[in-house]
């Protein structure tokens, strides 16, 4: 197994920030070291020049003292025999040199004498040959040391002179600049092989503790995403990778567990689907079956009941007998709806228009009532919803109809719409119409809540408990949401969400 080395990968990012530190800090270890050197040297050689120079001084003067003036010119000789002293010259402030250790620059003029007389020292390239005669350039470095005229010169030179003469000693700083090559270029090779160490020492240390472990764990997941729930990540270590891979082995074990769960909840859906087709077949059949004898049974009740006169005891027998006979036929009625097969007519339809035409029938239907009071909060305008009108007829009077059975002393019915806009999975805008009823009536325990939309469940005794299963097959079919909230002597509240068209 390799290392990844793509500007992507962990490690490249790890290794090249580490190196790049580590080569900042060096380059400034680097400079701060050949500063250090450099300003060692440089104040060494000066030093040494302001020793040299002051020996000289001394020496001229007492020869000056004899009348020995021939012997300067051997003294400046005898210092230049020092180490790295590159030339010594000795001229008056009128820019004559009287001594020199090169002898051909006797009595010659040196310019700018003011240039001398202002600075301490100074710095200048110079050109020579080295051992084989080839040209070079190297630094040099000049000590200007002015000899003052004192009372022991005044034999010689007047006593209004300031200086009788300048004395520059000059030092190479060839082998200063060679030593100072040489610390840069042994700490740009240690520098080099500290680096090369620091990064196979990096690279080795996240092969082993960072780069194998994630490409096991990488590996493990990709074999988890494709399916196989027994793939597992084979880590000893105790660190934080080692936990990591405990985690993830964990939550796979939780994976296939619930996976096992979730095969058995699909295959019980199966069978109980299976089995409800086979019951809502019989069923309908059933109904089929019991609807014409049932009109027969009614129409020979009705007949016998004719034939006994008003306040006679067996005319209330006939009377219950069709009672529960009609409340067969609704029996009959809501299973063969609950049965039907999925609307197909879809049209766009204004949910304020389709509410209004229903609340219209049922108040045509039962007529006007003081006690029953309907209020009406239309939100407008609302976008259109693609809807089969007439089985959302059927779902809006089955609610509207178990909020009046809820108030039979009367009460408030509300009907209000509303547009709300959300985000879709992938970042879209959508767009949904809810539409809710409110009933101030007697409500729903929290005990059949959870029960209300099973068949055949229902809180009254004269009800069938196929209304709401019927209403929240229609808002299902038509990719909606019903909910129902409810307080026991406060009231209920279904709310439907439909999509709405774009």
């Amino acid at each position: 197994m390799g290392i990844s080395f793509r500007s992507a990968s962990l490690v490249f990012k790890v290794i090249f920030v580490t190196c790049l530190i580590v080569i900042l800090a060096i380059s400034l270890n680097v400079w701060w070291n050949t500063a250090l050197h450099e300003g060692t040297i440089e104040k060494m050689t000066q030093e040494k020049v302001k020793i040299i120079s002051e020996f000289i001084e001394k020496n001229v003067i007492r020869s000056m003292e004899r009348g020995r003036h021939f012997d300067i010119h051997a003294i400046l000789q005898n210092y230049a025999t020092y180490r790295n002293i590159w030339r010594i010259y000795l001229f008056r402030p009128d820019g004559t040199i009287k001594a020199s250790t090169n002898g051909e620059e006797f009595n010659r003029k040196v310019e700018d004498v003011d240039f001398y007389l202002k600075r301490k020292y100074f710095v200048r390239e110079e050109t020579g040959r080295d051992g084989t005669g080839k040209k070079e350039h190297y630094r040099v470095y000049y000590y200007v040391n002015p000899i003052v005229n004192k009372p022991e010169c005044f034999q010689c030179h007047n006593r209004k002179e300031g200086i009788t003469g300048i004395l520059v000693v000059a030092n190479s700083m060839k082998e200063m600049d060679q030593m100072i090559s040489r610390v840069e270029i042994h700490s740009v090779i240690l520098a080099v092989i500290t680096i090369g160490f620091l990064s196979s020492v990096l690279a080795i240390l996240f092969l082993r503790f960072v780069e194998r472990p994630i490409t096991s764990l990488t590996q493990t997941m990709r074999k988890v995403e494709e399916g196989d729930l027994n793939a597992r990540v084979r880590l000893k270590s105790k660190d934080e990778m080692g936990r990591l891979a405990e985690n993830l082995n964990g939550m796979i074990e939780k994976l296939q567990w619930a996976k096992k769960e979730a095969d058995q909840y699909h295959q019980d859906l199966v069978k109980r689907a299976d089995r409800m087709a086979s019951i809502g077949e019989l069923s309908s059949g059933i109904a089929h079956e019991i609807r014409n004898p049932l009109a027969g049974i009614q129409g020979a009740i009705e007949i016998l009941a004719q034939a006994f006169p008003q306040g006679d005891g067996r005319r209330e027998v006939t009377d219950e007998i069709q009672k529960q006979i009609r409340k067969l036929e609704r029996l009959v009625k809501d299973l063969l709806n609950y049965a039907k097969p999925i609307p197909q007519k879809y049209i766009a339809t204004d949910l304020n228009e389709l509410a209004e035409r229903v609340l219209s029938f049922f108040m045509t239907q039962q007529g006007r009532s003081e006690d029953f009071r309907v209020v009406k909060n239309f939100s407008s305008p609302l976008p259109r919803v693609m809807i089969d009108p007439h089985s959302m007829e059927q779902a809006f009077l089955n609610i509207i109809l178990n909020a009046r059975k809820a108030m039979p002393k009367g009460g408030t019915f509300t009907v209000a719409t509303r547009l709300i806009e959300g985000n879709g999975d992938r970042g879209d805008k959508t767009h949904r119409v809810v539409i809710a009823f409110e009933d101030t009536g007697s409500g729903i325990s929290k005990e059949s809540l959870p029960k209300i939309f099973n068949p055949f469940f229902s809180t009254r005794s004269d009800g069938t408990g196929l209304g709401l299963s019927i209403t929240k097959n229609i808002v299902e079919q038509h990719e909606g949401r019903i909910e129902v909230e409810s307080r026991v002597n406060v009231g209920t509240k279904v709310i439907i969400t439909l999509p709405a068209m774009k």
